[in-house]
């Protein structure tokens, strides 16, 4: 099988180690500048290129989107007319330009994409689905979710500044790099039928973002989903926090078990022994749901679709707090 991987920064990298585990057997990279890192061995492709028409003829079996976000769409499209299946990572872009002509070719070739929302495949994610759907909490009638992380300490070695995700014209700021809390509330409680924002942060970090935002989001479902996401925050904080009419669900990233609270008791579910180990086990069945889409043609587990709706959805977050 040969896989291509478009940008090869940190979440290339990470995609390129996963396929190279997954028993991939040619895996090549598309990147602006060649790689001369050969201490890391798994990190590195079977071949390099600057240009998609260095591969010639060769047969490309699917594709991996990891470069800046603002040139997800532009990618995405250009492999989509030479008709390769595509897992693109989120967020879909930057805005909504160019996703409808994208869109058409992925239904008139019936190609399947593929977006890069991990999260969906997360032990702690899976897991409390899996508990409302058997009625463990009575019926939901609302969830928070939260995430905060210090930007500053992302790549001590880079100017977080200059990052993609401090600059909202390369589709950047934590409402588009933070959209996996949209996305697996929307998994779990519907489509969006309202949402209003509000900007947080007094200018900590000193982006060209929006650094903190509070939503407040009304599902199909009729459950009523808050989320606060912020890039200051010490130390990295991720959970989910879901009330139901017998009980509340409590999922913690950093803590590996999911708590069912009830009035007069507490049961904890493990998920394993190692926060990050989950987060691997995610990544890596992500990986495998590619594989199987390629060779089985197995229905995404979100798809382009999918992709489309969450920025719409975020773009009206961004119109909401000036930011769009």
């Amino acid at each position: 099988m040969n896989i291509l991987i478009c940008g090869l920064g940190s979440i290339g990298k990470r995609h390129l180690k996963l396929l190279r585990n997954a028993g991939v057997e040619n895996i090549i990279a598309l990147r602006s500048l060649r790689n001369d890192n050969k201490t890391d061995p798994d990190a590195i492709a079977d071949l390099e290129i600057n240009d998609l028409n260095e591969l010639g003829g060769q047969k490309i079996d699917g594709a991996v989107i990891s470069n800046p976000t603002s040139l997800h769409i532009e990618t995405a499209t250009e492999l989509a007319r030479k008709g390769i299946p595509l897992l693109i990572e989120k967020p879909l872009g930057k805005d909504l330009s160019g996703a409808d002509e994208l869109l058409r070719i992925v239904k008139e070739k019936k190609l399947p994409v593929l977006m890069g929302y991990n999260l969906l495949h997360h032990p702690g994610i899976t897991g409390m689905k899996k508990l409302m759907e058997d009625g463990k909490i009575g019926k939901v009638i609302s969830a928070k979710a939260q995430f905060g992380t210090y930007m500053p300490g992302w790549h001590k070695d880079e100017d977080y500044k200059k990052s993609y995700a401090a600059n909202a014209s390369m589709g950047g700021g934590v409402v588009l790099t933070s959209i996996h809390e949209q996305n697996y509330l929307t998994d779990m409680f519907g489509e969006i039928t309202d949402v209003i924002a509000m900007e947080a942060g007094g200018n900590v970090t000193e982006i060209d973002a929006e650094e903190a935002v509070e939503i407040l989001m009304r599902h199909s479902s009729g459950v009523v989903s808050n989320i606060h996401l912020n890039f200051f925050q010490k130390p990295y904080y991720r959970n989910c926090q879901i009330i139901g009419t017998e009980g509340t669900l409590l999922w913690d990233f950093m803590i590996p078990e999911i708590k069912v609270l009830y009035k007069d008791k507490t049961e904890v579910i493990s998920l394993g022994d190692d926060p990050m180990e989950l987060l691997g086990i995610s990544y890596k069945k992500q990986t495998e749901h590619f594989l199987d889409i390629i060779k089985n043609n197995t229905a995404p587990r979100a798809g382009l679709d999918r992709g489309i709706k969450d920025m719409e959805t975020a773009l009206k977050i961004l119109k909401d707090i000036g930011r769009n």
